[in-house]
Order: C-alpha cells, then sequence, then structure tokens
C-alpha cells in the first residue's frame, strides 16, 4: 500500500491567492462520530426548509424502514437510537443535506463538494449527484450493512504519518491497513485488535499521541471486504447516474470526481481507505482556500488547517453546528463570517428566489444572531409576565401593560428557567425570574398594567404607499422591508406565527432587527387585539429619542398587537437607549467612523468600557470568532494571537488611532482590558494627536521608539540573538519583516 499524494496534487497553483480572504469555497462534509443528542432540534423549529428537508427525509425512510427520522431527531436518551448505524447513518446525511440546503438559501456559493466516508453521500446529494431519496438509501443500506461489520477488528487515531503508521504495522504482524489519510501527521489504522493494541502501545510509550477508538469495527480495511459485493449487488437499480460536473474530490481516489458515481463506486467508498489528505491537496490546487464543514460538530478543523499548512497555505476554516450550542445562531455567525471577510459570494439560487439574509451583509454588519437571541428571550419573559399578569385579552379596547427590565444581564436562553407570578395575592404587578444550571434566580423583568391610552395606529393602506424604499432587515422571518423616513414596514414570510406569544416574540425581534438593538429595557403600553390570526406585516417607528413604536398587523390590515413605546440597549451598554446607526458611506474607514474627540469627552469609565470593547471586537475580527469568546481579561496570546496577528492588530490601532502598540506586550499576555488602559492613557495624554502621528503605547517602564533596523546587517544580528531583544527591538524587526514580506507578494 502506498501513501504518497497521487501525480500531480501535490503543487498549489501558483495563481490561488494563499489567504483566507480568498479561492474558491469548499463544503466539507464530516462522517459519523460527532453525532448528539439533540442535534438538529433548533433547526427544525426555526428554519423553514430545514424542516422542510428533514420531513421529506422522514417520510422517504419511515416507508422503507419503519422508523421515524423527525421521532429520532426528537427522541430522549433512553428512546434514542442513533447507536445503531442504520439509524445514524442516513440520519447523518439528512442532516448534512438540510445544512447545505440552508446555507444555499442563506447565498454561499459552493465551488466544491468533499466528504470524509459517510460524509460523501452527503457531498455528492449537496452537488447534485444523487437526489434526496437516493443518498438516504446509500446511508440506510450502508448502515445496515455496518451491523455485519461488528467484531472484525479495531480502529485507531495515530499522530504519525502513514508511512510509519504502515512500518509500525508490518512490524507486529501486518494484520491492519491503514484506514484513513487525516492529515499529515494524523493517520487512522483499522485492523486485528492485537496488531492495532500493539501499535497504539508502541507509540503511547514513546510519548506519541495514539488513541484506539470506541467500538470493534475495522473501518475501511480489508476487514470489510465481504461486505463489498453485498453492497454492490444491493445498491444496483437505486441510482439514476448524474454528472457532478467536476465538482466534487473523492475521498476514495483523492482526485475530482468525473462523472456520475455507480453502486460499485459506493461500495468502494465503504471499503477503501480515506484519502482526505489527498483530496484535500486536489482542493488546494483547484483554488479553494475556504472550507466550511458539514455537520453536527466541526471535527475535520484541525486536519483541514493541517493539510494546508503542509502546502504552505492559510485557509479560512468554519464550522456549521457545534454540540450544544443554538444551532441557528452558529450557521448564522458562520454566514456572517463569510460575508464579513468577503469569502464568498451571495447570488440567487437556481428558480430566481430571492436570497434571504445575507444580500445586505457588508463587512460593517453586526453579527443578527446574537441580537436575535436575546431579543427573542426577552419577548419569551415579557409574553410570561403578561400571562401573569392578565393585562393583554383578545379583544378590541384591550387592557394595556408595561414591562419593564430589572436586569441586563444576557442568559442563554436555551439553558435559562423562565418563571413569572404576581409579585403578591392579588396585586397588580407581576415579577419574571430566571436562571440557568448553577445560578441563583435573577429577577429579570417587572410588568404592570399600562397608562390606558388608546393608541394611535397605523394606516396600512397609507405606510405601504409612503413606504418604498427597499430596506434589509436582518430577522429570519423577514420576506421583504420597506422605508420611508423613520417608518420601516416589514413584510413577513408566510405562517410565521399565530398567538399572543407569537405576536410579541415577532414585535420585539423586528424592532430589535430595524434599531440594531440588542435587547429591550422597556416595552411601554403592550396592547393585545387577536391572537388567532397570524402576523402578516410588522410596522416600526423609529422616534427621534431613539425609541420606537411597533404595530403587529394582519393581512387585512388589522392590527394584532400593538407596543406604544419600546427603550432598547446595545449589546454592551447596560442603560441607554440606543439609535441605529445611518448605512456606512462606501469607503468608510473605521478610523473615521470613531468618533476618538467624543472618546476623550466621555466620563472615565464609559471610556475605558468603550475601548475595552472596540479592541474585543478588533481582536474577533483577526481570530475569526465571536465577540463574546474574547473576554476583557484573558490575555489574548491564550486566545491565538500570535506574531501576525499581533501585527495586524497593531497597524489597526495605528490606523484608527495613531497610536502604535508593542506585538511582544500581546504575546506576553496583554489582555483586551490591558490594551485599553494603554489606549485610553494615550487618549487624555495627546490631546492633539490622530491618525497619522505615532507614539508608542507600552508597557509601563517600556523605553523609547527603538531602531529602524534599515541595515540588513542588524537584522541578521538580531535574528541570530532574538531572546535578549528588548520589546521595542522585536517590535520594529517583526513589523520590518512584515513589510518585506508583503512587499513581495
Amino acid at each position: 500500500m502506498t501513501t504518497s499524494t497521487p501525480a500531480g496534487h501535490a503543487r498549489v497553483a501558483a495563481d490561488a491567492p494563499h489567504g483566507p480572504a480568498g479561492g474558491r469555497t469548499a463544503l466539507v462534509f464530516s462522517g459519523q462520530g460527532n453525532q448528539w443528542l439533540g442535534m438538529g432540534r433548533d433547526l427544525m423549529a426555526r428554519e423553514p426548509s430545514v424542516r422542510a428537508v428533514l420531513e421529506t427525509a422522514d417520510d422517504v425512510l419511515l416507508g422503507a424502514t419503519g422508523w421515524s427520522l423527525l421521532g429520532e431527531l426528537a427522541a430522549s436518551e433512553g428512546e434514542s437510537q442513533l447507536a445503531d448505524p442504520a439509524v445514524l447513518q442516513p440520519t447523518l446525511v439528512a442532516l448534512q443535506i438540510a445544512l447545505a440546503g440552508l446555507l444555499a438559501e442563506r447565498g454561499l456559493v459552493a465551488d466544491h463538494f468533499v466528504g470524509h466516508s459517510l460524509g460523501e453521500i452527503a457531498a455528492a446529494a449537496a452537488a447534485g449527484a444523487l437526489d434526496l431519496p437516493e443518498a438516504l438509501h446509500l446511508a440506510r443500506l450502508r448502515g445496515e450493512l455496518m451491523r455485519k461489520a461488528v467484531g472484525t477488528g479495531r480502529t485507531a487515531l495515530l499522530g504519525v504519518d502513514a508511512e510509519r503508521a504502515e512500518a509500525l504495522i508490518a512490524v507486529y504482524g501486518g494484520g491492519a491497513d491503514v484506514a484513513a489519510w487525516n492529515a499529515p501527521e494524523a493517520t487512522l489504522v483499522a485492523g486485528d485488535a492485537g496488531t492495532v493494541e500493539a501499535v497504539v502501545a508502541e507509540l503511547t510509550g514513546r510519548e506519541v499521541f495514539a488513541r484506539t477508538l470506541p467500538g470493534d469495527i475495522a473501518f475501511h480495511s480489508r476487514f470489510l471486504e465481504p461486505l463489498r459485493t453485498e453492497f454492490t449487488e444491493a445498491a444496483r437499480g437505486l441510482l439514476v447516474p448524474r454528472p457532478t460536473s467536476g465538482r466534487v474530490v473523492s475521498t476514495v481516489t483523492g482526485t475530482l470526481l468525473e462523472g456520475g458515481t455507480d453502486s460499485d463506486y459506493w461500495a468502494a467508498n465503504l471499503r477503501e481507505p480515506v484519502r482526505f489528505v489527498q483530496a484535500v491537496d486536489t482542493l488546494l490546487e483547484l483554488g479553494c482556500r475556504t472550507f466550511v464543514e458539514i455537520g453536527p460538530h466541526p471535527t475535520l478543523g484541525p486536519s483541514l488547517t493541517d493539510c494546508c499548512a503542509h502546502r504552505g497555505v492559510t485557509p479560512l476554516v468554519l464550522p456549521t453546528l457545534r454540540r450544544g450550542e443554538g444551532e441557528q445562531e452558529n450557521v448564522l455567525r458562520t454566514l456572517w463570517e463569510l460575508r464579513r471577510t468577503g469569502a464568498v459570494r451571495a447570488a440567487a439560487p437556481a428558480g430566481g428566489h430571492r436570497v434571504r439574509f445575507l444580500t445586505a451583509v457588508t463587512a460593517e454588519t453586526p453579527p443578527p444572531a446574537l441580537r436575535g437571541r436575546q431579543a427573542q428571550f426577552a419577548a419569551r419573559a415579557a409574553a410570561k409576565a403578561l400571562t401573569a399578569l392578565g393585562a393583554a385579552v383578545p379583544g378590541d379596547g384591550a387592557a394595556t401593560a408595561t414591562v419593564t427590565w430589572d436586569s441586563t444581564d444576557d442568559l442563554a436562553p436555551e439553558a435559562a428557567s423562565v418563571v413569572a407570578a404576581p409579585v403578591a395575592p392579588g396585586a397588580d404587578t407581576a415579577a419574571v425570574y430566571a436562571r440557568t444550571p448553577g445560578t441563583d434566580w435573577l429577577r429579570l423583568a417587572t410588568a404592570r398594567p399600562g397608562t390606558g391610552t388608546v393608541p394611535t395606529l397605523p394606516d396600512p393602506a397609507e405606510l405601504t404607499a409612503r413606504c418604498t424604499a427597499r430596506r434589509y432587515v436582518a430577522d429570519t422571518a423577514v420576506a421583504s422591508a420597506a422605508q420611508d423616513a423613520d417608518d420601516v414596514l416589514v413584510r413577513l414570510r408566510p405562517g410565521t406565527g399565530t398567538g399572543r406569544r407569537a405576536h410579541l416574540e415577532l414585535a420585539v425581534r423586528i424592532t430589535a432587527a430595524v434599531l440594531g438593538a440588542h435587547a429591550p429595557i422597556e416595552l411601554c403600553d403592550v396592547t393585545g387585539y387577536d391572537d388567532t390570526v397570524a402576523g402578516d406585516r410588522v410596522h416600526v417607528a423609529r422616534m427621534a429619542d431613539g425609541t420606537a413604536r411597533t404595530t403587529v398587523l394582519d393581512a387585512a390590515g388589522r392590527p394584532l398587537l400593538h407596543i406604544a413605546r419600546s427603550a432598547w440597549r446595545t449589546r454592551h451598554t447596560a442603560a441607554d437607549p440606543v439609535t441605529a446607526p445611518a448605512p456606512a458611506a462606501a469607503g468608510t474607514t473605521e478610523a473615521a467612523a470613531l468618533d476618538l474627540d467624543a472618546l476623550r469627552a466621555a466620563d472615565p469609565a464609559t471610556r475605558l468600557t468603550l475601548l475595552t470593547d472596540w479592541v474585543r471586537e478588533a481582536a474577533a475580527a483577526m481570530l475569526r470568532t465571536g465577540v463574546d469568546r474574547v473576554p476583557a481579561l484573558k490575555p489574548l496570546n491564550r486566545l491565538g494571537v500570535d506574531s501576525v496577528i499581533g501585527l495586524e492588530l497593531r497597524r489597526r490601532v495605528a490606523a484608527v488611532f495613531g497610536a502604535e502598540i508593542s506585538v511582544v506586550r500581546l504575546l506576553r499576555g496583554a489582555t483586551p482590558a490591558d490594551l485599553a488602559a494603554d489606549l485610553d492613557d494615550w487618549l487624555t495624554d495627546t490631546p492633539d494627536a490622530g491618525p497619522g502621528t505615532a507614539p508608542v503605547c507600552s508597557a509601563p517602564g517600556a523605553v523609547g521608539p527603538g531602531p529602524d533596523l534599515d541595515d540588513p546587517a542588524d537584522i541578521e544580528r538580531l535574528l541570530d540573538d532574538l531572546d535578549a531583544l528588548s520589546p521595542e527591538e522585536v517590535d520594529s524587526l517583526l513589523g520590518r519583516l512584515a513589510d518585506d514580506a508583503a512587499s513581495e507578494i
């Protein structure tokens, strides 16, 4: 068995960009092993297209197997059959196909598709080489055959290359095969249990990573050869050959998959080793630099990164779902990241259907998923409060109620418990309490009777005639939106929701999206009219003080729910109402967008908070993660900030503030709060400075800006003795070398 990369795949295309912002995009479908109880539930509840795919898949599988896909996704731990490969494999394939469809619906245009082991079935379906029933029947058949593979041997993951793995197998009797080339230094081996365990023990004794995987199946090895013929015969007649249009890269061969696939190919997918390294080499040669992993939890990211690094390429690798986390939020975060970095283009899918969500997202657009989740949670709390108060009842002239938030803590919606009750027997005030596991109950909000003022309701016909300027509103319930001055009229997607809670949630979510706000501070004079009809439109009127007036309307223009006034907060500001920012003009820079004079005029605590938030957001953008994953007091070097990212952060600070920060200070454990304090000192000490000047923001006690390093001999001397350098010298050296490298690209 050879482990060399197929000829022609060792060279990375010379004209392909080597950075994460360029190149083509590949969808990478993971195999089994990353499943978790509850996967897919959030997406089914929030994304109609995902539910439609899974419902169709349920019909296909129910007729063929007698078990329900939707039932499995909703099953409890004691009811779940996902341990059975005949259930697990078609379930994973269905979820992956639904995920790929959701990404396409939101504007992601993939150039190539690749799948690891089982994931190749979903990859072929997403590329159009299989239809949904064919993919499901193949996965079902594959899973049923895997039942017969139990007892064939063991599988282990080794932290060595395939050549060394083969050599060790030979030493211990040769009773195993290379089952997968996962990465240049990560190899899967499978076969006789004695051979596999001996190899693992040998490497463990040498302090080299080696781990035997659970179960007793020798995946992708000679021990599955008896299943190849059975698979070929059983799958014959299931498939209608369809061309792949040169878009699928096979992990059976490691090369582009030409033409369609037949039963022989899918039998080989079960038996042959997974040539993932070779497939990634092919994708790199084709110009792919962005990789989106399709699956319930990211497992291929490290392998992708290592494969690319081996070829001298820095990729952008993004997940879709993560175990136990909000699924819609994670998908939207990845889509936002792709749009923000310019890694992909948004285009209307076949049939001319309008692409939702990404059509108007730019580099300045904040991630809407975070805002939407907290607004939705706030609506849930408000609905509980109104129910407890008994104030909002169907019918014209219904009583009004006001909900005021007593806490601005952001609780994780999927983990929070919420209760509401009158504050005392017979009281006309109700309180809402919430907690997450391991925390005490928190008083979240208070509901009281409203003023009873009869609201001024909008005239739907007049609004429709006046609101003609197209407007983007980042919410999954929105079909379209139009604006006139401070009035925004949103048309909802069909079947969005019926009932008081659904109407309130729509009002709160849409208002948050229109204002660019995070969560409400107060909802004043909430009036419910009819909770038996589905919402059709939402009108949001922005007030001069940053508050809003919101009305949910039915298809005939009748009011269903009205909020006379709502006050809001941003993600990082606890109490101040927010006014939605005007769209940035083309070419607007971050330096121009930040008002340094306003920062200097702010009180010290506010200024330091704003600077800390700015550093966190800048670092999060460079680390390609959410700002919530960059704590203010955590050292940036522990979050992944290295010298390259440090240099980019230094350039960003220089562009915005006209100051320099020390890269060495970053590498030695500075936190976002530390850098914010440095910038605060500089802002208050240099009132006339701005972009174009560049004093050094360094750690206390640092001296001078360091040498200019114009002499190549100085650079050679410094490279020979980096440990003896001052922070200023290292910063200057890194900056000079980075500039030199940039000039050669």
